[in-house]
């Protein structure tokens, strides 16, 4: 494997601390375990990116260390509150970077205070609907890296996962939903769904695959079509309703031509 034909001093270090904190939350909780096994699967994507777009040692490190530690804040989070959404807790982003770097916890995974300011703008960014603030070039790159790692997870996630645990509904129940036309028109615009525009589970659903219009590689894109994902996801449900087949399918089209561009 990549991750082991270099040498990852940082890294391993930081692998290790991270194992020991977990290991703190209780991992028989499906949240809890969901979000450990996310961290490990943005680790990997971060690996493939890294080699694809031929990243030296040391920016690899610093990557697969963001990548580990992305989500770091979301197991206090859901101690405290018994839930991942953000809107009705807090920013799950500016949470992990509170718990680094106002608290310290950065120090438990990286030895050198070198790269604290990379680390900390690529966290606070991977969540947010659109990248805003100055950034120099550097800085942008693992921030786009980070959340392009991030969004691959997702289709494997939005796979993997029931419907009862992604949207709280059944596949039956969502089959009956309609779209909203406001995400039928930011979709077809091939814009991210913003997330207060959503107003049907199905809607919640296109916006997850909707991530595909805001991935910064090309080779994430590919990642996309090399796995098939769109089909994928799309072929999980069939509407019922013949109004809503009609867009879903559209949407479909548009997005397995999109990936292909």
């Amino acid at each position: 494997m990549f991750i082991e034909e270099i040498k990852m001093d940082e890294f391993n270090h930081a692998k290790k601390r991270f194992a020991k904190y977990v290991a703190n939350y209780d991992t028989n909780i499906g949240a809890i375990k969901l979000k450990i096994v996310h961290s490990y699967k943005v680790v990997n994507n971060m690996q493939y990116l890294c080699q694809k777009l031929n990243l030296n040692q040391e920016d690899s490190q610093i990557a697969l260390i963001i990548a580990l530690l992305h989500d770091i804040g979301r197991f206090e989070q859901y101690r405290i509150y018994q839930s991942f959404e953000d809107y009705r807790t807090i920013d799950h982003a500016a949470f992990s970077s509170k718990l680094l770097f106002e608290q310290g916890l950065i120090k438990e995974f990286i030895t050198t205070r070198k790269y604290d300011r990379l680390i900390k703008v690529a966290i606070e960014q991977h969540n947010k609907y659109q990248v805003t603030g100055n950034f120099n070039e550097r800085e942008l790159l693992f921030i786009y890296l980070i959340r392009d790692s991030d969004k691959l997870d997702n289709f494997r996630v939005k796979e993997t996962e029931t419907f009862e645990t992604l949207l709280n509904v059944s596949k039956e129940q969502l089959e009956l939903e309609k779209i909203s036309d406001v995400v039928y028109e930011q979709y077809l615009n091939c814009q991210l769904i913003y997330s207060p525009s959503r107003q049907t589970n199905l809607d919640k659903w296109l916006s997850y695959i909707a991530f595909i219009f805001d991935l910064h590689f090309d080779v994430s894109k590919k990642y996309i079509k090399e796995n098939n994902y769109i089909n994928r996801l799309f072929n999980r449900i069939t509407p019922k309703d013949e109004l809503t087949v009609k867009k879903y399918q559209e949407l479909k089209q548009l997005s397995l031509k999109y990936i292909e561009e």
